[in-house]
């Protein structure tokens, strides 16, 4: 039978019988390497031979394994993970010529028996990486676009490391101006952000709340003192009440840094025309607000909405 001549993809470098040898020489290596990987695995089955699912810690099989594996030079878990294959793939089932590391990518389908022997279409040859990709893995050297995103969904699983990464990474003026280019990106930020706010506000109202219940405790020795309405109780609250004082009291606590910092002297007639014409549409929304609140009546009349609805000059 002729030999199969194997051009050298990097002619520059090598002539196509050097290829040729390597090629040869590494493949020879690695199928001693995965002969003595599976040796291994075999050789731990007839030590002690394969348990029932989720019997082998029960029945002492992990000490004796990790023993023999510091007696021998080599690490338990890799110990485990040769018998573990070995359990997957029978001798009279494993592909000669084929890697150890493509049989562990693939020893939990099905169909592997048939499988090693006869890829998919659009794999002419199993490599590690195909086989875990086809096995729905990670590869280990993840290389599309969709592989990298995978292998950080994996790395990130905790919200706390997430989190930190995040942060980290729109540190960067390029990818923080990409993820806020995207309205839904714009939008869970924006969520979020609220709910933040939100937050605040009901642990600002628990604290007055607080203050207000030492105030009436001291009214009650002081018949005299003034008495003030009890806040509203944020704990039953429904989130469009809190979601109102929220946006108000936001508003309030601007205002209050705001104004003391303005150059009032600096402002155009055009620019007070403007702020005082914003200020109208806002105390129209409040008296909107105000009566729907009250009646529960949320009409609005064709003047309100000419107001909310003008622009700037």
């Amino acid at each position: 039978m002729p030999t199969t001549k194997i051009a050298s993809p990097f002619p520059k470098r090598f002539s196509d019988r050097q290829w040729s040898r390597y090629l040869k020489q590494g493949r020879d290596l690695v199928n001693e390497e995965s002969d003595i990987q599976f040796r291994l695995g075999d050789l731990t089955l007839k030590m002690i031979p394969v348990q029932r699912p989720g019997a082998e810690n029960q029945r002492g099989v992990f000490p004796v394994l990790d023993r023999y594996a510091d007696e021998i030079g080599i690490n338990v878990h890799t110990l485990i993970t040769y018998r573990h294959v070995a359990v997957a793939w029978p001798a009279e089932h494993r592909a000669s010529g084929v890697s150890w590391s493509i049989h562990k990518a693939l020893d939990a389908m099905e169909d592997r028996f048939e499988l090693i022997h006869n890829p998919p279409r659009g794999i002419t040859r199993w490599t590690e990486d195909k086989a875990l990709s086809h096995a729905g893995r990670l590869p280990r050297q993840p290389l599309t676009k969709a592989e990298k995103l995978d292998r950080v969904r994996v790395l990130l699983t905790q919200d706390e490391n997430a989190a930190e990464a995040v942060t980290e990474l729109i540190r960067r003026p390029d990818v923080a101006h990409q993820v806020m280019s995207n309205a839904s990106n714009q939008r869970i930020l924006y969520r979020a952000h609220h709910e933040q706010r939100l937050q605040a506000v009901g642990e600002r109202l628990a604290a007055a709340h607080e203050e207000e219940t030492e105030e009436a405790g001291a009214a009650e020795e002081a018949p005299q003192a003034r008495r003030r309405e009890p806040a509203v109780d944020y704990t039953r609250a429904s989130s469009e009440v809190l979601e109102l004082i929220g946006i108000g009291t936001s508003f309030l606590v601007e205002m209050q840094r705001l104004i003391p910092k303005l150059h009032v002297a600096e402002f155009t007639e055009r620019e007070v025309r403007a702020v005082l014409d914003n200020h109208r549409r806002i105390r129209a929304a409040l008296d909107w607000c105000d009566t729907v609140v009250s009646t529960g009546d949320k009409t609005m009349d064709e003047e309100l909405a000419r107001i909310l609805g003008e622009g700037d000059e």
